[in-house]
C-alpha cells in the first residue's frame, strides 16, 4: 500500500534507530546489528544493503537512485518486506506496477521540487511524477522540527535516511557507516563496488556541501530534542556527537 508521510511521522516516537550506510566504520557494528534490531532497535537501511548484512533486514529501505530503481530491488522487497521509502523524483516506475507487485508498504518521497515548483531537469523527464502539492522530504523535516534551514537537493541517498528518521519520531538515533568517502572503500573490504574512477557518481567532488547538509539535519534534531549520535568515534565531521551503542 502507498504511504504518504502522515502516515509514518511519529510512528516510532519514542524509541531508538540505528541508520546503517556502507562505509568501512560500518565494520565493527556488523556483528551487533542482529542483536539491536531483536532488542527493538528500528534498522534504517539504503541501497544494496543485501552486500553487507543480509541476515539483518532493515525496517526501513531508502533509495534514491536513477541506476537501479524499484524494479531493480523488487524480489528481496518482496521477499524481506521493508518499507521502501523511495525517491519518485529520479525513479519514475508507474504506481500502477508498483501497486500491483510489491507486497509491502510503499513511502514515495520527492527530493528535487522545492516550492512546488518544477527543477532544473523537468525538461528530460524529471517530472513524470511531479506533484506541485507535495512538499519534498527537505520540506516535511523543516515543517516538522521548525528549523530555519532545508537541507539541499541531496548528493546521497544517507541524508534522506537521517531525515526520515527524525521524522519517525525516535527519540534517540545512531548513525553508522556514514564515512562519505568512496576513497575508502565499503564495508567488508566489498571489491565489487563501483569506484569514482569508472564512471560513477563521485560523492568526494561534493563534500563541503554534504556535510553543510548533515550539519542542518542535525540541528533540526537538536531543535525538538532528538540525539543523534556517529558511531564513527574516527570521523572528521563533528557536529554529531560520538556515542557509542548502550550496552544490552
Amino acid at each position: 500500500m502507498q504511504l504518504k508521510f502522515k502516515d509514518v511521522i511519529n510512528k516510532h516516537k519514542g524509541k531508538k534507530c540505528i541508520v546503517v550506510g556502507h562505509g568501512p566504520s560500518l565494520n565493527s557494528y556488523l556483528d551487533k546489528l542482529s542483536l539491536y534490531k531483536k532488542n527493538d532497535y528500528i534498522i534504517i537501511g539504503c541501497n544494496n544493503w543485501d552486500e553487507f548484512y543480509i541476515d539483518t533486514p532493515p525496517h526501513y529501505w531508502v533509495n534514491a537512485n536513477n541506476q537501479d530503481d524499484t524494479k531493480v530491488f523488487l524480489k528481496n522487497i518482496n521477499t524481506y518486506k521493508p518499507i521502501w521509502v523511495y525517491a519518485d523524483s529520479v525513479d519514475l516506475t508507474d504506481y500502477s506496477w508498483i501497486d500491483e507487485n510489491i507486497k509491502t508498504d510503499y513511502l514515495p518521497y520527492d527530493q528535487r521540487h522545492f516550492y512546488g515548483k518544477k527543477c532544473y531537469l523537468c525538461e528530460n523527464g524529471c517530472g513524470k511524477n511531479f506533484n506541485s502539492q507535495r512538499l519534498t522530504i527537505q520540506e516535511e523535516l523543516q515543517k516538522y522540527t521548525g528549523f530555519e534551514k532545508a537541507y539541499g537537493a541531496g548528493h546521497t541517498v544517507a541524508l534522506h535516511m537521517l531525515s526520515l528518521s527524525i521524522l519517525l519520531g525516535f527519540s534517540e538515533i545512531y548513525v553508522v557507516g556514514l564515512d562519505f568517502d568512496y576513497h575508502k572503500g565499503y564495508a567488508k573490504n566489498s571489491t565489487n563496488r563501483p569506484t569514482p574512477e569508472v564512471n560513477y557518481f563521485d560523492i568526494n567532488k561534493y563534500g563541503h556541501e554534504v556535510l553543510k547538509d548533515v550539519e542542518i539535519i542535525g540541528d533540526s534534531a537538536k531543535k525538538i530534542g532528538t540525539k543523534m549520535y556517529n558511531l564513527n568515534k574516527e570521523s572528521n565531521w563533528k557536529f554529531l556527537e560520538f556515542k557509542d551503542l548502550p550496552p544490552l
